[in-house]
C-alpha cells in the first residue's frame, strides 16, 4: 500500500509537472504571437485631427502595428504596395514601404511594420512578419468620388478611387501624365506605377468616361495614379466615326 501510495502521488506530481510546462510554453507562445494586435487599416487611418501641418497624421504614428489586407496595386515608385481591407471605401487602405517582398496584387497579406508619415502620407514601413494567407481575392471596387472630394479629404488617400466623365486640360511630362477636369475641380494624374502607359497619349479636351487609380499625397498634393492600361476609359467614339464615315462615302 505505502508503494502505490508513492506510486501515485509521483504519477500526480508528473503530471502536475507537466501540465505546468505545458501551461509554460502556451503562455510563452501567446506573448509572442500576440503581444502586437491586429489593427484595423482604418483606425491607423482616421483621423480628425489635422496635426501641426494640416496633414491629418495617423493617431498611431511610430508605433509597431499588424495588419490584415489584400492588395490593391504594386509596384508604386518601385518599392510601395497598397493594402485595403476587403470592403474598400473611405480610410480603408494604406502604402506600405517594402523594398524585399514578392506580392502580388488580389494577395491577402497580414504584416507587422512601423507607422510612419512620410511627406504628409501615411505609410508603414519597416516590414516584417509578412506572410501571404490567401491568393487572387477579389481587389476592392475602386470608390466613386468626384475630384472636389479627391482634393479635400484625407480620406481617400491610398484608397483606390474612380473619376467619371472628365475631360484633359493639360497634359504633362515628367512625374505627372496629365491634368484633367470635371465641371468644378482639377486634378493631377501620377505615373507613380510607371507600368504601360507609353500607349497612352493625354490630349487637351480628350474626355474619358473613367479614370481608376491610386490616391496619392506628396508634395503637399493630392493626385490620382492609374495602376494600368485598363484604369483608363476615353469615352466612346464610335458612333461618331461610324456616322462621319459614311457620310465621306456619299462623296466618293
Amino acid at each position: 500500500m505505502i508503494r502505490n501510495y508513492f506510486i501515485c502521488n509521483l504519477l500526480s506530481l508528473k503530471n502536475l509537472a507537466k501540465f505546468i510546462f505545458l501551461v509554460s510554453v502556451y503562455v510563452m507562445m501567446s506573448v509572442n504571437l500576440f503581444s502586437i494586435d491586429i489593427v484595423p487599416i482604418y483606425d491607423i487611418q482616421f483621423t480628425t485631427d489635422a496635426g501641426f501641418d494640416g496633414t491629418y497624421p495617423s493617431q498611431y504614428i511610430n508605433q509597431q502595428v499588424v495588419i490584415q489586407g489584400v492588395i490593391s496595386a504594386v509596384g508604386f515608385e518601385g518599392n510601395r504596395y497598397f493594402v485595403s481591407e476587403s470592403q474598400g471605401g473611405a480610410w480603408s487602405a494604406v502604402c506600405v514601404e517594402d523594398n524585399s517582398r514578392k506580392i502580388a496584387m488580389g494577395d491577402f497579406i497580414e504584416l507587422q511594420g512601423k507607422v510612419s508619415e512620410i511627406m504628409g502620407m501615411t505609410v508603414i514601413t519597416n516590414v516584417q512578419n509578412l506572410r501571404t494567407l490567401l491568393r487572387n481575392t477579389p481587389v476592392p471596387e475602386p470608390v466613386n468620388i468626384n475630384i472636389n472630394e479627391a482634393l479635400t479629404s484625407e480620406a481617400y488617400e491610398s484608397v483606390l478611387v474612380k473619376l467619371n466623365n472628365i475631360t484633359c486640360c493639360n497634359n504633362y511630362s515628367g512625374n505627372y501624365l496629365a491634368q484633367v477636369e470635371d465641371s468644378n475641380s482639377k486634378i493631377f494624374l501620377g505615373n507613380g506605377f510607371n507600368s504601360d502607359f507609353l500607349d497612352i497619349n493625354f490630349s487637351e479636351g480628350e474626355s474619358y468616361s473613367f479614370i481608376i487609380g491610386i490616391m496619392d499625397f506628396s508634395f503637399n498634393r493630392f493626385s490620382v495614379h492609374p495602376r494600368n492600361r485598363n484604369d483608363v476609359n476615353l469615352q466612346n467614339t464610335s458612333i461618331q466615326s461610324s456616322s462621319w464615315g459614311k457620310i465621306k462615302s456619299l462623296y466618293r
